[in-house]
């Protein structure tokens, strides 16, 4: 049964458009210790600065993706598929995490990411949704954490240091030392409104 569904636009680039559905999912073979499944896809453009017709040398390089998260009841990742199209062609990546954090990548061990209880997909505020949920912080609390966070559209996959802050019962404040810090939003599922210049919700 299908939860909530919202569409953002991106705040930062004149190309991006994001949806998004969070699910709850009947266990399976396949998914023993799934309970919801958050599904999404965005389109974008990897000049967001450049508005030049097709053809022109400047002309953004347009890219879509798609994804697909599992996690149990404690909200805790446990696989995530993601594909992305773009010029070089389509490119995907699968990860699967136990629930003490250890982590495979398309299958190999991968011990960069021991430890890690969430997924973090650039390209997408549906994730940020996961935090939220598991941490269940209170009002003036904050917490650290390490993401397997997932760039998009290259699909590159590492492990970064992230900080959560509940600043009122619908306002939170994320910060990572690469990024810097921003706040954003949520409705009563968690789920991201606004997002500081970089995804409004507009459905």
């Amino acid at each position: 049964m299908v939860l909530t569904s919202a569409l953002w636009r991106r705040l930062d680039e004149p190309h991006g458009l994001v949806h998004g559905a969070i699910s709850e999912l009947e266990p399976d073979p396949d998914h023993p210790d799934g309970a919801f499944l958050l599904d999404g896809a965005a389109i974008g453009a990897d000049s967001p600065d450049d508005t030049g017709p097709i053809g022109d040398q400047k002309a953004p390089r347009p890219w879509s993706a798609r994804f697909s998260v599992v996690v149990d009841a404690r909200w805790q990742t446990r696989s995530c598929f993601l594909e992305a199209l773009g010029g070089d062609g389509l490119d995907r990546v699968t990860l699967h995490a136990d629930a003490l954090g250890h982590w495979t990548l398309d299958g190999r061990d991968w011990p960069e990411l021991t430890g890690c209880h969430d997924v973090d997909i650039s390209a997408s505020p549906l994730t940020n949704t996961l935090v939220v949920r598991r941490l269940g912080l209170a009002v003036g609390e904050a917490r650290t954490l390490d993401v397997a966070w997932v760039d998009v559209p290259s699909l590159a996959v590492r492990r970064v240091a992230q900080t959560y802050r509940r600043e009122a019962e619908d306002r939170w404040v994320y910060e990572d030392p690469t990024y810097g810090s921003f706040a954003f939003t949520v409705d009563p599922l968690g789920v991201v409104r606004e997002y500081q210049g970089l995804f409004a919700r507009v459905g």
